[in-house]
């Protein structure tokens, strides 16, 4: 059972650190923002709490030093500084691996880990030397036990669920961290306790009030209860603008509750002079109707749990393609009429399904925000990263899959692209470089585009890098597109020498190649110092697709629907008058290719058969096909590992009658057709 609450608080935990990590980047914009302060400090504070509570012991030490020095910032006593923040990201990553590795036993672990401490109290003791007068320094004691000014009393009502005990909470430590904050009375409530015969040790039956004066906030006092507002009722109102404690009055209503077994109220002290003002007492209203209402938003769903799902739905799919087929044949005026409403169900039920699976981009973008801080700093570049369309959303195991890519794209960004303060001065720009990452819908597809206002790509110097190489030879004709094309290819670096980032002939052939295993194409554009622009083309889901079942030969393939613009009947007098497989459609020049000589068919007996034009960003392509079918809605199979290197095609398909189909990938049609312009490289 503890193993399952320590898997939960790792869980937990990974959430806390993305929401430090995003507030820190923001802090380092707007260095006196209060509130992103006091989110820092209570990610921290979790952090902590969580980690002493299910055992780890060195995560909850490690960030009570690091929760100390955001202490003092939230106190007014530091100040927010780059170094301060650089230390914190790098506190962060020690907080990663403490989470992943639990208490340490390496003997070098545990140095490291008492270095970094130590480098958190050097931090402090010399921001507080250089941040005082001499005259003025305080001890971190002397700051603690020193008078409390402002202080205000609160009524704390503390109402634990019976099965509180059973995650491991001790109710004592919450009430002893109460007590740390000020001066305060507490009222046990035990008189729900059973009978020797009914009690159980692991049930709760005890509930606590406590009155107490302090000089924190209302949110401050409620971060005591962080890792049980879920298990108890808490009520904490304000009941003075001074402290009360040891006034008579007090004394008199503790003495009336305890002998009558009630709990206090916020109206028992309405009678004295101390009584909140009315406004007050609005607001504690609106809290208290707000707690009523309130209603589970989103609940925490394992990934495994989601494929699984998806799987069902998928197989749910399948399976009504074949009731689809035999109601058509059985010709029963019920059956079909069942079929359709099944298929509606079905349709609704796989939408639903997969909008369970997208996360939103923004998830994943914090670690690309910390690379582009990180690296423009390690590299001494200023570069501003920009963020547009972070909430939209896609398939999981599409963004699982879309990480390493972008982290290729952004480090050429940075390595290659932004240049130097005094280059940038220099070319007549800001000194600011900037890489914008946008993110939008374009019909059945999301497009990623990341785009940087750096010194761009000088296609000749491509080109001639490339003939040195031998990759394409010299005297050949290509255009802009196809010359940046060639950075695709594996091995292919136009750095001389090799740095950290770039420079070892492996970046772009392994984006376009993982992308194209998710569905999807990458493009790039480029202009000499004005910038670069590398667009991603991506599915918004792997496992189910509308389709264009279409035949060739004695066999079905699919067609993905996104895909395609157009479809024309063709016939043999239009084949004779093509050159180089080039056919002129409506005045346009569309290139083709033959299915049945892709695929080592046998001619094509009859006349007539059909062409489905597909696009790939600007370039247009027919494929000539026997017939077309129709829509199908398609259930995409992973090849097996002896298929798996087929080039166009991408998955598998069982349709209804039990027979396989061939998913086809559009998008491999398209660089299989451009890669003859250029040599064998492979070879």
């Amino acid at each position: 059972m503890i193993d399952k609450f320590r898997a939960k608080f790792v869980e937990e935990s990974s959430d806390n650190i993305h929401d430090l990590e995003e507030a820190l980047l923001l802090l380092e914009k707007d260095m006196r923002n209060k509130e992103l302060i006091e989110r820092i400090f209570r990610a921290m504070h979790s952090l902590k709490g969580g980690g002493a509570m299910f055992g780890f012991n060195h995560l909850s030490e490690f960030t009570h030093h690091l929760e100390t020095i955001f202490d003092y910032v939230r106190g007014g006593k530091l100040q927010v500084s780059t170094e301060l923040i650089s230390l914190t990201f790098s506190a962060i990553d020690q907080i990663n691996f403490l989470l992943k590795t639990g208490d340490l036993t390496r003997e070098e672990d545990l140095t490291e880990q008492k270095a970094f401490i130590k480098k958190l109290q050097s931090f402090l003791s010399g921001s507080e030397s250089s941040s005082q007068p001499e005259e003025k320094k305080e001890s971190l004691s002397d700051v603690s036990s020193g008078p409390e000014t402002n202080e205000k009393t609160f009524l704390i009502s503390f109402l634990p669920h019976e099965d509180l005990l059973k995650n491991g909470t001790n109710p004592f430590y919450l009430l002893d961290d109460l007590h740390a904050m000020g001066n305060a009375i507490t009222l046990a409530f035990a008189h729900k306790t059973p009978s020797l015969d009914l009690f159980e040790v692991s049930t709760n039956y005890c509930f606590w009030q406590v009155i107490l004066s302090s000089a924190d906030s209302i949110n401050e006092i409620r971060d005591v209860f962080i890792f049980v507002e879920d298990e108890c009722e808490l009520h904490i109102d304000q009941v003075s603008e001074t402290s009360i404690v040891n006034r008579p009055e007090v004394n008199a209503l503790i003495e009336k509750a305890l002998q009558t077994n009630t709990q206090l109220s916020v109206d028992d002290f309405k009678q004295s002079e101390w009584t909140r003002t009315e406004e007050q007492k609005d607001t504690d209203d609106k809290k208290k109707a707000f707690l009523k209402e309130h209603k589970i938003a989103s609940i925490r769903v394992a990934s495994h749990k989601i494929d699984e799902l998806v799987t069902l739905v998928s197989e749910m799919v399948t399976i009504q393609a074949q009731l689809s087929l035999y109601a058509e044949n059985s010709g029963e005026p019920t059956i079909m009429a069942l079929t359709e409403n099944i298929q509606k169900l079905t349709r609704q039920l796989r939408d639903n399904a997969f909008d369970v699976s997208l996360i939103p981009l923004q998830s994943e973008l914090m670690r690309f925000q910390r690379l582009v801080r990180d690296l423009s700093k390690e590299q001494k570049k200023d570069i501003d990263f920009i963020i547009e369309g972070g909430d939209l959303e896609l398939d999981k195991n599409i963004v699982e899959h879309l990480t390493d890519p972008l982290l290729h794209i952004l480090r050429n960004s940075i390595d290659h692209g932004i240049e130097l303060p005094q280059e940038r001065i220099a070319a007549g720009k800001s000194p600011k470089g900037t890489i914008i990452f946008k993110a939008y819908h374009s019909g059945a597809n999301v497009i990623i585009e990341i785009t940087d206002d750096g010194k761009g790509i000088d296609p000749e110097f491509i080109k001639q890098k490339a003939i040195s190489k031998g990759i394409i030879e010299q005297g050949a004709t290509l255009d802009k597109k196809e010359i940046f094309d060639l950075l695709f290819i594996s091995g292919f670096s136009t750095r001389e020498s090799v740095s950290d980032l770039s420079g070892r002939g492996v970046g772009m052939d392994v984006v376009r190649r993982k992308i194209a295993n998710i569905r999807g194409e990458v493009s790039l554009e480029s202009e000499t110092g004005k910038g670069t622009i590398i667009s991603i083309r991506l599915p918004l889901t792997l496992s189910i697709i509308d389709g264009l079942l279409v035949k060739v030969a004695n066999n079905q393939y699919v067609i993905p629907i996104s895909a395609i613009e157009q479809i024309f009947a063709f016939d043999q007098s239009q084949m004779k008058n093509t050159f180089n497989n080039v056919v002129v459609i409506n005045n346009e020049q569309i290139p083709y290719i033959i299915l049945r000589d892709l695929f080592n068919e046998p001619k094509h007996d009859d006349d007539k058969f059909q062409m489905v034009l597909i696009r790939s960003e600007e370039k247009k392509l027919g494929i000539i096909v026997d017939a077309v079918i129709g829509e199908y809605q398609t259930v995409v199979k992973p090849m097996g590992r002896y298929l798996k290197k087929q080039e166009i095609i991408s998955g598998a398909s069982i349709m209804g009658d039990g027979t396989i189909s061939l998913v086809i990938d559009t998008s491999r049609l398209f660089q299989s057709r451009r890669s003859r312009k250029v040599t064998h490289v492979e070879n």
